[in-house]
């Protein structure tokens, strides 16, 4: 018997598409914008996961790596971030407004474009060229024009990643070179001037997200280390937990080889913590001891599991891991929402 509870999450709604979903983007009202897999499809869905319209923007992805979207919090822009360009668009795709174009991104590189909250500015990185460094840029929202550039990391190493803060001042610029290594960057702007400082106490985990007091971030470990709990503006280490010590007693996913953090861990509320492990089960912790309160199973998601050699098996002596069909979890709009290897969209309640 399982020392953790289940708690079971009813389907609210489901999309199912022809290509896996790579984006999804909040708009306001409770809409969400998307974009998919190796397709230049933009999709538009209304809060009830309803199709809105779905525009063809051609260019949109190259030797199968998918851009990055991304929309202003207004809902009146949105940015398209591809291996050679980025492009402003209006809110409905049918227009663009303002083209970078730039040197060739590396397979799986690049960055989404960030809108400032107050959307007055739009952030997005170049990569260098000639062995140059990146190069961090903040254009004005209104005149496209470039207000101030500042130059980051070694040329053609990094994906970036920009994070939002509870300031609406300071935002978090994320650089990770796949499974070498992962820094944790602040950037302001003061006067037309970007300030970087790094945080070194952060260097090679994964940003999760705030919780909703603002006063507390959560990140994943990029190897085999705890879960960490930061201090918001401080960006100290209040709480930590080993992997050990959240998976103890879990007894319904035998295998030889163990389960661990998989790099997605969730703020649910000021009090869970959500964790997408390696086997793609979602574990519930309790923010107080950082210990798992529950297991949470959606309805619909289903686990394989594998031997050795990859291939699926259902002999418990020869099961070395196992996978369910979520690829992608994320919360938006006050909603848990899944991405599957089937190319669907699932919508759920949150777990608390």
């Amino acid at each position: 018997m399982s020392q953790f509870p289940h708690i079971s999450l009813p389907l609210n709604s489901k999309l199912t598409f022809t290509a896996n979903p790579v984006n999804v983007v909040p708009l306001p009202e409770g809409e969400i914008l998307m974009n998919f897999a190796s397709q230049p499809l933009i999709t538009k869905l209304s809060a009830g996961l309803e199709i809105v319209w779905e525009k063809i923007i051609k260019g949109q992805h190259t030797n199968y790596v998918s851009s990055k979207l991304s929309a202003s919090s207004d809902g009146r822009l949105m940015a398209i971030a591809g291996m050679n360009d980025v492009r402003i668009l209006d809110a409905e795709g049918n227009a663009v407004l303002h083209t970078v174009n730039h040197g060739s991104w590396g397979w799986f590189l690049g960055a989404a474009c960030f809108f400032a909250r107050d959307n007055k500015t739009i952030w997005y990185v170049l990569p260098g060229d000639n062995n140059e460094t990146d190069e961090l840029q903040v254009m004005d929202a209104a005149t496209f024009e470039v207000i101030a550039t500042y130059p980051l990391l070694e040329s053609h190493q990094y994906t970036y990643a920009f994070h939002a803060t509870p300031d609406n001042n300071t935002i978090f610029l994320e650089a990770a070179a796949g499974q070498d290594r992962s820094f944790l960057m602040q950037v302001q702007l003061h006067d037309g001037t970007i300030s970087l400082t790094g945080l070194p106490q952060c260097t090679d985990m994964i940003m999760g997200n705030f919780a909703p007091s603002g006063k507390e971030f959560v990140m994943a470990p990029h190897y085999d280390g705890p879960l960490v709990i930061y201090s918001f503006p401080e960006i100290a280490r209040v709480a930590e937990q080993d992997q050990d010590a959240i998976f103890d007693g879990s007894k319904d996913f035998p295998a030889a080889e163990p389960d661990n953090i998989n790099y997605s861990v969730f703020f649910v509320d000021d009090n869970s913590i959500l964790i997408v492990s390696q086997f793609g089960r979602l574990l519930l912790l309790d923010r107080k001891d950082l210990r798992c309160r529950a297991e949470v199973m959606p309805e619909g998601i289903v686990f394989t599991a594998y031997n050795l050699d990859g291939n699926a098996t259902t002999n418990p002596d020869y099961i070395y891991d196992y996978s369910s069909n979520i690829i992608n979890v994320m919360i938006v709009h006050n909603q848990l929402l899944l991405t599957t290897g089937e190319g669907e969209l699932r919508s759920y309640g949150l777990p608390v």
